[in-house]
């Protein structure tokens, strides 16, 4: 987990990466949720 309100790194990694400028943005694997979705999460994470 990163943090972004205190880490400027985890911030460019966050946009430069996954071209996501919102929280929370979950990576699994290849991966990449922006938002929360559970049932999406559930899937992502039992692959």
């Amino acid at each position: 987990m990163k943090d972004v309100s205190s880490d400027q790194q985890a911030v460019f990694e966050l946009v430069r990466t996954y071209k996501s400028r919102s929280t929370p943005t979950i990576v699994v694997g290849e991966q990449v949720m922006v938002g929360f979705d559970p049932e999406r999460l559930d899937a992502m994470l039992a692959e």
